[in-house]
C-alpha cells in the first residue's frame, strides 16, 4: 500500500492525509469532562451564607429570608427531608402556601424567581443548590411565585439542575416548590 501511495501525485497524498487527520480530530471533539456536582465543590458542612437550625429552617443572612429546608410536602427530621415531595400545578402551589400559612399561623409563601435563583450555586450542577442547606432537593423545575410576562398560561420556575430561570412553564404542569417566609 505504501508503494501505491508513493506513486500517487504529491497533492493527492497530502489531501488524503489531511482528510484522515481532520476525521480523527473531529471524532475526538466530544466533551468528556465530568460535571461538577455541588457535593464535589462544596465542602461537607459548609453552609455558605445560611444559618440553619434543628427545626429545618435556614436563614439567608444576605436578605433575611427564612427557607424551609425541604420541598413542600416533606418534613425535616434528623438532618434529612422525609416524606413525599408535592408536585402541584402553579395555582395549587400558591393555594397550598396560603393554606399552610393559615394552619401554621406563620405566613409562608412560594419564593419569587429572584429569591429562588439566589440560592443556586453557579459553580456546580445536579443540583445547583447547596446540599448542606437543602439536603434532599429534587433536581427539577421548581415553581416561583413570579408570573410570566408572556401569556397567562405560563409561569416562572427555576431548574435546580442548572439554576436557570424559565418563565415559559405551562402553569398546568405539576412541579415541586419550596416555601419561604420573611423574618
Amino acid at each position: 500500500m505504501i508503494s501505491r501511495l508513493s506513486k500517487l501525485p504529491g497533492r493527492r497524498v497530502l489531501s488524503l492525509l489531511s482528510g484522515a487527520t481532520l476525521l480523527l480530530m473531529l471524532n475526538s471533539c466530544g466533551d468528556y469532562r465530568s460535571v461538577e456536582s455541588c457535593a464535589d465543590s462544596i465542602a461537607r458542612g459548609d453552609k455558605g451564607r445560611f444559618e440553619v437550625n434543628n427545626e429545618g429552617f435556614a436563614k439567608d443572612t444576605e436578605n433575611d429570608i427564612i427557607w424551609y429546608r425541604c420541598s413542600a410536602g416533606q418534613r425535616y427530621s434528623n438532618f434529612r427531608c422525609k416524606g413525599e415531595i408535592l408536585y402541584l400545578e402553579w395555582d395549587d402551589a400558591m393555594a397550598y402556601a396560603e393554606e399552610f400559612s393559615e394552619k401554621s399561623g406563620i405566613t409562608w409563601r412560594v419564593p419569587t424567581d429572584r429569591e429562588m435563583q439566589s440560592v443556586t450555586e453557579e459553580s456546580c450542577v445536579a443540583p445547583a443548590i447547596n446540599h448542606n442547606v437543602f439536603p434532599e432537593i429534587d433536581v427539577a423545575n421548581h415553581w416561583t411565585s413570579s408570573k410570566s410576562l408572556h401569556q397567562d398560561v405560563f409561569r416562572c420556575a427555576v431548574n435546580t439542575y442548572s439554576g436557570r430561570l424559565s418563565c415559559r412553564q405551562a402553569r398546568k404542569i405539576a412541579q415541586p416548590f419550596m416555601l419561604v417566609r420573611d423574618e
